[in-house]
């Protein structure tokens, strides 16, 4: 987009350049073009249904950019944290996080103290509720219900998700819930 206003091909924009951007963009027809490159099929990955009762017929779907970049901004944002340590970096394909997810620790992270939703939403978690040692079922199963209880208390909609849904790495419901408040 900088390269067709770039008159000057300085390699960056003048007010006048990015005035002419902006007026460019607004003729086009943004919400066409939104509603073709989500519709696209392609970097798609179809999951079929996740239990016996929605197996026949029910498939989720899964954007490889949608994996990639949430997977970047978790490396970008939590890399530093000592806490993730065993965790992070996500691979680069970002396939990894669905494992990474299922002790609770990362999710919980994402929407603990101090961290992400403490940042907007202080106090919203006290950090020593979250079991980080010598993990279990049970402890692991701890976590990710107060991930979900915690998200919950922020606003996001975990209606149908629950801790054994995360504890299997369903990426359909991983990234719902990432998208919720990542956005």
């Amino acid at each position: 987009m900088v390269e067709e206003v770039d008159r000057d091909r300085s390699g960056r924009l003048s007010f006048d350049e990015f005035r002419q951007l902006c007026a460019d963009l607004k003729s086009r027809e943004i919400g066409a073009t939104f509603k073709q490159v989500v519709s696209r099929r392609e970097n798609l990955e179809t999951i079929g249904g996740m239990s016996d009762a929605s197996s026949v017929g029910t498939t989720h779907s899964v954007r490889l950019e949608e994996q990639l970049a949430f997977s970047d901004w978790i490396n970008t944002n939590l890399g530093p944290d000592l806490d993730l340590r065993h965790l992070l970096p996500i691979d680069a394909e970002g396939k990894g996080l669905y494992e990474k997810v299922k002790d609770g620790i990362l999710l919980w992270l994402v929407f603990g103290q101090p961290k992400i939703i403490n940042h907007s939403c202080p106090d919203t978690i006290d950090e020593r509720a979250i079991n980080k040692k010598n993990l279990t079922l049970y402890t692991k199963h701890e976590n990710l219900t107060l991930a979900l209880n915690s998200a919950q208390a922020i606003g996001c909609n975990v209606i149908n998700i629950d801790a054994h849904d995360l504890a299997k790495g369903k990426p359909h419901l991983v990234l719902g819930l990432l998208w919720q408040i990542i956005r």
